[in-house]
């Protein structure tokens, strides 16, 4: 549906109004499409901070919840874009096309495959009214089978597995995705010189390399201590060890990079030392890609037990890509030491190689949620289980 201006002050006039409560108006405003009007307003609201440039352009039109749900974040598909370019790129899962628009700043043609035919036309109609027309390129149709009718190899294949099941339950296995990308793996890689992939954060590192061969980096990315996705990059016969590379982006927008190989990894004995005063958690990506003897090398700090992912030292150091912690005092992992530690009863609970998560332990302590303080439950190089009172100091 084309947004005229009438269309446009109607959605500006009910921006801050439920979906509910304009659905409401149908009667008093016959002549007006408010169903349309209601999915616009509560798009809009939904996307405010994971797409701020589309929610402030009043001539894009938004699909249902579903597709926004699942399209990346306007900083992640920009800081994807930014890893490749070349000529052509075939998005063969286009969705909202999110992805698409970012990758057209890198690429010549893109084209953009899309199996619902009324999200493909919106997608065609936001490429004309953003000035894209001409190097987005909107295909109706799966595309897979699209592919298959394509004589010519691109620059770029890419592909963002629909991450929910028939019954719209959330999955990440890549057998349960559509497509099922490690069924046509093979066929991906020889109609691409690059194969990139958009994975769920959920998906062990190690069983992504095993069930795809090929892959030459795999990107953890991480949007303020948030694992968003694993964007992977292969290429057809690629038999190199992979690079893992773990950014995340901060609250000022700037991406900080992590990155190593696995036999680096090993090739570490490690640096571990007794609790200090300042305890140093890495951010999300690195949390979850590893790589923590070669991340404390690179940092100039020591680990305090080889399977708790936490860092220490005496003086403070600056820039830490994460969470700083300034340790006030100590005591045992017990319910007795958390009332003399936190005499309100109040803390912020986090268990890292603690025997059990973090709601167990706050269970077992028997503390609230709030406060200025971190309760954290962990485990330290003389093997003992401790709690520590800490506070932010980053």
């Amino acid at each position: 549906m084309q947004l005229t201006e009438e269309l446009k002050a109607r959605i500006r006039a009910f921006a801050s109004e439920s979906p509910e409560s304009i659905a409401l108006k149908a009667m008093q405003y016959p002549d007006l499409p408010i169903a349309f009007i209601a999915q616009q307003v509560k798009a809009r609201q939904r996307i405010q901070k994971k797409l701020p440039t589309w929610q402030a352009n009043e001539d894009i039109v938004f699909p249902d919840s579903l597709a926004l749900e699942q399209c990346s974040s306007e900083s992640v598909a920009k800081h994807k874009a930014s890893l490749l370019a070349g000529e052509s790129l075939a998005d063969l899962t286009g969705g909202f096309g999110v992805d698409a628009f970012a990758f057209s700043e890198s690429f010549d043609r893109v084209y953009h495959i899309e199996r619902d035919r009324e999200l493909s036309s919106i997608v065609a109609q936001n490429a004309r009214t953003l000035g894209k027309d001409e190097v987005i390129r909107v295909i109706s149709g799966d595309g897979l089978e699209w592919l298959e009718g394509r004589e010519e190899t691109f620059d770029v294949v890419y592909v963002d597995p629909a991450r929910r099941d028939a019954r719209s339950f959330k999955v990440s296995a890549l057998s349960d995705c559509e497509p099922d990308v490690a069924k046509a793996w093979e066929f991906l890689l020889s109609k691409g010189k690059r194969v990139a992939l958009k994975l769920s954060p959920g998906l062990d590192v190690d069983s992504i390399l095993k069930e795809l061969p090929g892959i030459r980096e795999i990107h953890i990315l991480s949007v303020r201590n948030e694992c968003k996705e694993c964007f992977c990059i292969a290429e057809s016969g690629y038999a190199k060890e992979v690079l893992i590379v773990c950014s995340e982006q901060d609250k000022s927008g700037a991406w900080t990079r992590f990155s190593f190989l696995r036999s680096g990894e090993k090739a570490l004995d490690g640096d571990y030392s007794a609790l200090g005063r300042y305890l140093y958690e890495p951010n999300a990506s690195i949390m979850k890609g590893g790589g923590f003897k070669t991340f404390g090398k690179e940092q100039g700090l020591k680990l305090i037990h080889k399977r708790t992912r936490f860092y220490t030292s005496d003086d403070r150091i600056s820039g830490f890509p994460g969470r700083v912690f300034e340790v006030l005092e100590r005591g045992e992992l017990r319910s007795k030491s958390a009332r003399r530690l936190f005499p309100e009863c109040r803390a912020n609970v986090l268990a890292r190689n603690a025997g059990m998560s973090s709601d167990a332990l706050k269970r077992k302590l028997r503390l609230a949620d709030g406060g200025d303080l971190f309760a954290i439950g962990t485990t330290d190089i003389s093997e003992s289980r401790v709690l520590l009172k800490c506070r932010r100091a980053d």
